[in-house]
């Protein structure tokens, strides 16, 4: 079994184990990333778009990220494990994360969010296609 598909197969397994407790997206992602052994390197709200309301993601070893995205309509969370050709954005949204709230305020992530969630989309691991996993939370 490769690595992404072992990582991909324990992602799945931590996003059902939190399915079906009462937490907000930003705490079910945090549970996610301790639950598979990742490290949460952000969790952003996306404005302006149609199908995605938030996306976070988790860091793997070996280079490689697990994507949490939540539908527009906040039913369920889409998710995949991507390699390191996504690094400049998450590195882009991770710094955001990581500042004080008072610099966030006086920063815009929606941009990165909404080019990170463009670019997942163009290599196919966005809403409807079959490499993205579907799970009502």
């Amino acid at each position: 079994m490769a690595v992404d598909e072992l990582n991909l197969m324990v992602l799945q397994m931590a996003v059902e184990s939190v399915r079906s407790l009462s937490l907000s997206f930003a705490e079910k992602a945090a549970e996610i990333a301790t639950r598979s052994r990742g490290s949460l390197l952000f969790d952003v709200r996306i404005d302006g778009d149609a199908q995605v309301q938030r996306v976070a993601a988790i860091r793997y070893h070996g280079g490689q990220f697990g994507v949490l995205a939540l539908d527009g309509h906040g039913l369920v969370t889409h998710y995949c494990i991507v390699n390191g050709m996504f690094s400049h954005y998450i590195a882009a949204l991770e710094s955001w994360h990581r500042m004080p709230l008072s610099m966030q305020a006086k920063m815009d992530a929606n941009g990165n969010a909404r080019l990170f969630v463009a670019a997942l989309r163009d290599a196919g691991h966005m809403l409807g296609t079959l490499h993205m996993a579907r799970v009502h939370l």
